[in-house]
């Protein structure tokens, strides 16, 4: 007989035969049943390799394969794991038909592979190219490669062989060129450039040309690419696409949705300052729907804006305040939100010491106003000793610094209490905090804005360019079923990401030249995490518990200091952060609490902090924890640093409900051979929650903790646990019981 030696696949190709997948197969299917004897798994491959040679095929289809594998499992009594076999491969079957239906396709590919059904749906709702009658055009696999491809685009300019960091070349002349004619023309290896790459590369050229970075002339670039010189650099492109479809990070939505497309913008949010003027709210106004075509977000202080009442001199009237100016800026958002990649959002924040703080505690009460809005209370330094001392608070106008009025500073923090109690909002900004690690203070002076989710403390004009790493992902298993935690392959996903992100901030097509001038001047950006929750379930660590807590700092200090140590490498090979002279790197402090406890360290913080001062650092900041909505669900995996919201919900579609059970809850049930629909059903009546469900062990349900299980108490240790390591700030959601009082909120 003829050994087989090839398999044709689904789509008609011809691959080589790989018996070492049939035995993956086999014990994967066994291991659902708790199952670990992995030299079974390869004898029974053997045995359907066997099996197909005497079947005279010599170039089988991967469904007489899988045949064989379903009769070798009952002919050699293991009916159970053929049973488990055979239901994984339907539920593969159908989940193949369902991938080709959302994404109009008539087969699915390596990449379609790797994404869920829901990752599918937000790729094709919100980021796929669409025709004009709404039918994509685009696959997973091309949008991941024009996202990588746009990304190294930096690398190509960086490249030894066109930079020189020094910036001691001869300025050439700028020369016309039109990227839409170069379309199909230039490629990095097997990456072809299209328009909006070809434009990327023009616009990042002329900026270093005309600093004298650049070592040959843009026709001698052209030439370098036609020749094939610079394929070297598809290896980046390798890396960056490998990055996302192996779902280990994924930037920002605009960075998805904008790269190698017309828009080009690929940070996430902006904020922008609202000065004293008609003329000046307005461009304001104007420049922010910009933003908001393109997907972006933002924010903005509105205190500079003179109080409710107050004397306007060029007509003669009176102020209408700072609310009814924030009341144009949310209908403006209702209106573009409808053409715009994503819903607009905006962050609003007054000071605490403004004259109409009052008015905008209040200004969201019931939800019935400002929907398009999240606001904040900037708590200025003389609060606290107001509050402590219980003396008046002064309010001042803006335009003059006269005290218009005091207010008791007691009631008016208890105001800001009931309406967080009673809405969720206003939230509160604590100035103090905000910049003792900001290292741009004593030059630029205090932030005083965030982005609208809050994570980003950012000045006029600067961006939020963010992305995150799967940490779940690198939770693996050995071949007896032990799980070990791949902390080698996080350490190259963080340098990954962190060049991803420097490149986000030098390939960005700013919509307006003072975000460009400010990206490029501060180069902030913000890696970040998510699948936390998935990542503690599979640990076996508590999320509200001291050895859980322990592990958030260890994995945070973790990815900030491989963060810090590569965006140092990138200052050596493209030169620091412009703005290094006016921070305060070069005193050698880091923008972080953890740096100033030395008992905490894992890390040698003191030659990151000496390193910085020698050779300085690319990012103003590197380490920011975004909520990761859309992009946490493209990588399948809980989102942020947020605990799991629920174990298991029912889904209803049109053909029926089915049970969404966490999977890692799922894969350890199973297991245990405890897997049952009515016990997935006590779990949904019981909030999401194991616990109090007898039939689920005691160390299950200490283990599988979801967000309601957790005290608010438990959701801000979490968030100091991981404040320690991050230099801007966090975004997450504090879970309140509906019986909560305002005595809890006060606290």
């Amino acid at each position: 007989m003829s050994a087989v030696s090839q398999v044709k696949k689904r789509d008609g190709s011809i691959v080589a035969f790989d018996e070492q997948k049939i035995a993956e197969a086999i014990f994967k299917a066994a291991r659902s049943l708790g199952g670990a004897d992995r030299q079974e798994a390869s004898r029974l491959a053997s045995l359907v390799a066997g099996k197909l040679a005497t079947g005279g095929k010599t170039v089988p289809s991967v469904e007489e394969v899988q045949d064989a594998v379903e009769h070798v499992l009952m002919e050699t009594g293991h009916a159970s794991t053929a049973k488990s076999y055979i239901l994984y491969r339907q539920q593969r079957a159908e989940l193949r038909k369902e991938k080709m239906l959302i994404l109009e396709k008539q087969d699915i590919d390596a990449v379609d592979k790797n994404f869920d059904l829901n990752a599918l749906r937000v790729l094709k709702a919100r980021y796929l190219r669409k025709r004009e009658d709404g039918h994509i055009i685009e696959t997973p696999k091309q949008l991941f490669t024009r996202v990588a491809t746009h990304s190294a685009i930096a690398n190509l300019i960086f490249d030894p062989l066109l930079y020189d960091v020094s910036g001691k070349q001869q300025v050439k002349e700028t020369v016309d060129f039109n990227p839409s004619e170069a379309v199909g023309k230039y490629l990095i290896g097997s990456y072809a450039l299209n328009q909006w790459h070809m434009e990327a590369v023009k616009r990042l050229y002329d900026r270093h040309n005309k600093e004298g970075k650049m070592k040959v002339g843009w026709g001698q670039l052209l030439e370098m690419l036609s020749q094939g010189k610079l394929n070297h650099l598809s290896a980046d492109v390798d890396r960056y696409f490998n990055l996302m479809v192996r779902r280990q990070f994924m930037p920002n939505t605009p960075a998805i949705a904008n790269f190698g497309n017309t828009l080009g913008m690929g940070s996430a949010c902006f904020v922008m300052d609202v000065p004293d003027s008609i003329e000046g709210i307005m461009e304001t106004l104007k420049q922010t729907s910009i933003i908001f075509k393109a997907g972006g977000g933002m924010g903005y202080n509105f205190s500079k804006l003179r109080p409710e009442g107050d004397f306007v001199a060029s007509t003669g009237g009176v102020a209408s305040g700072p609310l009814t100016f924030m009341k144009l800026f949310d209908t403006m958002t209702e209106v573009i939100k409808q053409g715009g990649i994503r819903r607009g959002a905006n962050m609003g924040i007054l000071n605490s010491n403004h004259p109409d703080v009052e008015k905008f505690i209040t200004a969201k009460a019931g939800n019935k106003t400002l929907r398009n809005f999240n606001i904040s209370v900037l708590i200025m330094p003389d609060f606290w000793e107001h509050y402590e001392q219980n003396t008046p608070y002064p309010l001042r106008n803006p335009r003059n610094g006269e005290i218009v009025k005091t207010v008791s500073p007691r009631e008016l923090f208890d105001k800001i209490v009931y309406q967080a109690w009673e809405s969720a909002e206003p939230g509160v900004i604590f100035f103090d905090p905000v910049n003792a690690t900001n290292p741009f203070f004593e030059h630029l002076g205090p932030i005083v804005t965030t982005n609208p989710c809050g994570e980003v403390l950012l000045y006029p004009y600067e961006s939020c360019n963010l992305g995150s790493i799967n940490v779940w992902h690198f939770a693996k298993e050995d071949e007896q079923g032990n799980l070990w935690y791949d902390w080698d392959g996080l350490r190259d996903a963080v340098y990954a990401g962190t060049e991803f992100l420097d490149n986000v901030v030098e390939v960005n097509k700013f919509p307006l030249q003072q975000f460009e001038d400010m990206a490029l001047a501060t180069r902030k950006t913000g890696l970040g995490v998510m699948g936390l929750g998935d990542l503690l379930y599979e640990l076996k660590l508590p999320y509200n518990t001291e050895e859980g807590r322990t592990f958030m700092e260890r994995i945070m200090q973790f990815i900030n200091y491989h963060s810090k140590v590569w965006s140092i490498e990138l200052a050596k090979k493209r030169g620091p952060v412009p703005y290094f002279n006016k921070s305060f790197y070069p005193q050698g402090r880091l923008p972080f609490k953890g740096f100033e406890d030395r008992a905490a360290w894992n890390f040698d913080w003191t030659k990151i902090a000496e390193d910085i001062k020698k050779y300085g650092v690319r990012n103003g900041y590197t380490i920011v924890i975004a909520p990761t909505g859309s992009i946490s669900m493209i990588a399948g995996c809980s989102s942020g640093i947020e605990p799991v919201y629920s174990l298991v919900f029912e889904k209803n579609v049109k053909v029926g409900s089915f049970f969404y059970v966490d999977p890692v809850f799922e894969k350890t049930i199973k297991r245990m051979g405890i897997y049952s629909e009515q016990l997935m059903e006590k779990i949904i009546a019981n909030g999401g929650s194991p616990r109090g469900i007898s039939e689920i062990p005691e160390e299950l349900q200490r283990v599988f903790v979801t967000a309601m299980d957790c005290a608010p108490e438990d959701h801000i240790r979490a968030l100091a646990a991981f404040q320690k390591w991050v230099d801007s700030s966090i975004s997450k959601t504090n879970n309140f019981p509906a019986n909560a009082t305002l005595e809890d909120m006060r606290q």
